[in-house]
């Protein structure tokens, strides 16, 4: 058993528990059942982060802004009403 220097074990410190499936890991706020709820729930975070991803033609806009000088983003922005 490895000790701290507080003489404490370090699965006591953990709580470890030896019962049940050991090749089962347990994660806070994660319920499985028998259900498909978490194949549900990745295929709504899948949908939603392709949402969000940026196009090839939006990164390609976003590292042009991001090369050109101040004064051009400006007048980028103005045209685009921001």
């Amino acid at each position: 058993m490895r000790y701290l220097k507080t003489q404490i074990p370090v699965e006591d410190l953990l709580q470890l528990n030896d019962s049940g499936d050991a090749s089962q890991l347990e994660l806070p706020g994660i319920a499985l059942s028998e259900s498909d709820e978490l194949a549900v729930a990745l295929e709504v975070l899948e949908q939603e982060i392709s949402r969000v991803q940026l196009s090839e033609e939006e990164m390609e806009l976003l590292r042009r802004f991001r090369k050109t000088s101040v004064e051009n983003r400006r007048m980028v922005l103005q045209i685009l009403g921001g």
